[in-house]
């Protein structure tokens, strides 16, 4: 038989690729191990943790373990695994560690005052009315001894988020009440124009009108003067009494007989 020749062989009986230390969470009390066993006949009989379980796809003298711990207890505790196998066996030893509740809450306080913190510093660098809300939420989760310096600073927030609006409120009212004094002002105003007198009308004088410019009437001609009367002299004594002498050919007072030299100048000599 497989089992007499294992033990005659002194075949070890080996456990492997199982976690020897498994960390649960606080609400986590049962976990599934499992682990390959080699070195072992069909008559093998295996316990988990006081528990009886088979080997499942026997091969070559292996085959793979499954079972599930239930009811694990919060801290550390240990299982074993325990093969018998005619008079050869094997033991592995599984640690295990359960958080517990003190440790659990210790964990939850530490998340929430850093998410409540977050909150805090998150509504302090914008400050509206939505970020405010959700830290003011997230800092009355916590235990009222926790609270102290996130509570005030969310109080510091609300009250400048406070001043903030009537502030607001306050230059509204006086924008309207501005607006109001203006439009009755101009009402005022308006009224007064409409209740004076107004000037009559100028009659403007239509302007006058240009006198119509006479033709003028045709300037008549001078009158062409008359050639003087021709001088003549009988003789240069007779032209110099009259003012004359040296007259050229041509010009008044000019005759042949009182140029007797014949130069074309009548009297240009004293004779």
């Amino acid at each position: 038989m497989e089992q007499s020749r294992l033990e005659k062989d002194n075949i070890p009986i080996i456990i492997s690729s199982v976690d020897e230390n498994i960390n649960l969470d606080y609400h986590t009390d049962k976990r599934e191990v499992s682990a390959r066993i080699s070195g072992v006949s069909l008559l093998a009989k295996v316990k988990v943790a006081n528990g009886k379980t088979s080997i499942h796809g026997h091969k070559n003298s292996a085959g793979d373990i499954k079972y599930e711990i239930k009811d694990i207890k919060e801290g550390d505790s240990d299982i074993s695994i325990s093969i018998v196998d005619g008079k050869r066996h094997g033991d592995k030893t599984i640690r295990l560690h359960r958080q517990t509740k003190a440790d659990y809450d210790r964990q939850e306080l530490e998340k929430a005052l850093k998410r409540a913190e977050e909150s805090v510093e998150k509504a302090e660098q914008q400050s509206n009315d939505e970020n405010i809300s959700r830290a003011k939420s997230d800092v009355n989760k916590l235990p009222e001894d926790k609270r102290g310096q996130l509570s005030e600073r969310i109080a510091k927030l609300e009250k400048a988020k406070q001043e903030e609006k009537e502030r607001a409120e306050k230059a509204k009212r006086d924008a309207e009440e501005k607006k109001k004094q203006e439009e009755a002002a101009a009402a005022a105003a308006k009224a007064r124009q409409q209740a004076r007198p107004q000037p009559a009308p100028r009659q403007v004088a239509p302007a006058p009108q240009p006198a119509p410019t006479a033709s003028p009437r045709p300037r008549p001609a001078a009158p062409t003067p008359a050639p003087p009367a021709e001088l003549y002299f009988s003789s240069c004594k007779e032209a110099r009494a009259a003012g004359y002498s040296h007259m050229h050919r041509g010009e008044p007072g000019y005759s042949p007989h009182l140029d007797r030299d014949g130069d074309g100048i009548a009297c240009d000599k004293h004779r």
